[in-house]
């Protein structure tokens, strides 16, 4: 399914971005299981940069998709990394990725619903998560701990986080704290939604129940990550 986010900016707010150097990032939230006592935190995850928009229009539109692809990478996970798909194989929701000791990634159609699953085969521990398109190609979403002989299951949503920020965060990098006042929007059963921004006055949507603001220093792990 595809979505489109409208974020309407004014003609201040607009030069004050660029005047900044600020930038519109995206990211999205998942679940996940199962959690690991040996891992830290949300399964040892992080959300990942979905999308970075160095240069917003007064109306601004990003076109979101739902994941496409699972992924695993040989990026260690890090506060910071930027996580790269080191290989990815088509997956849909309810799907089953078996990952041989190889690296190669096959799908199959069995699997748990709600979730794609990804089964580690061999003992080689691997980074793995979904890929997903926000309108300039695949980029990974969420990255997490493979270990050895075992299996993730990661669950997409329909929320979004957005935020501006200073434009130096790469796609794909591993943020665990909010860098900026955001806005967690959830789609629910809709395909599109419409907000705005003011450089002093923050976000805007009606204060409708479908969104709610994002106070800066927000741990993003316990916010994107759910089990």
């Amino acid at each position: 399914m595809q979505r489109t986010l409208t974020i309407s900016l004014s003609s201040a707010t607009v030069q004050a971005l660029s005047a900044g150097n600020l930038a519109l990032y995206g990211f999205t939230a998942v679940s996940y299981g199962p959690v690991l006592k040996a891992d830290a935190g949300y399964g040892g995850g992080y959300p990942l940069v979905w999308f970075r928009a160095p240069h917003c229009l007064q109306n601004t539109v990003v076109t979101l998709s739902d994941p496409a692809v699972a992924f695993i990478s040989v990026t260690p996970l890090s506060e910071n990394a930027i996580v790269a798909m080191s290989a990815s194989a088509p997956a849909a929701v309810g799907q089953t990725v078996q990952v041989a000791a190889t690296g190669l990634l096959t799908t199959e159609t069995g699997g748990q619903p709600g979730t794609i699953s990804l089964v580690n085969q061999g003992s080689t521990p691997w980074t793995c998560g979904l890929g997903a398109d926000a309108g300039s190609g695949l980029a990974p979403i969420c990255a997490f701990p493979l270990h050895g002989n075992s299996m993730d299951m990661i669950g997409p949503t329909a929320k979004v986080l957005v935020m501006f920020t200073l434009d130096k965060i790469p796609v794909g990098s591993a943020v665990s704290t909010a860098y900026a006042e955001g806005l967690l929007i959830d789609f629910q059963t809709e395909t599109a939604r419409a907000v705005g921004f003011d450089i002093d006055q923050g976000w805007s949507w009606g204060n409708r129940t479908w969104a709610s603001v994002v106070a800066p220093q927000t741990d993003l792990g316990a916010l994107l990550i759910t089990r």
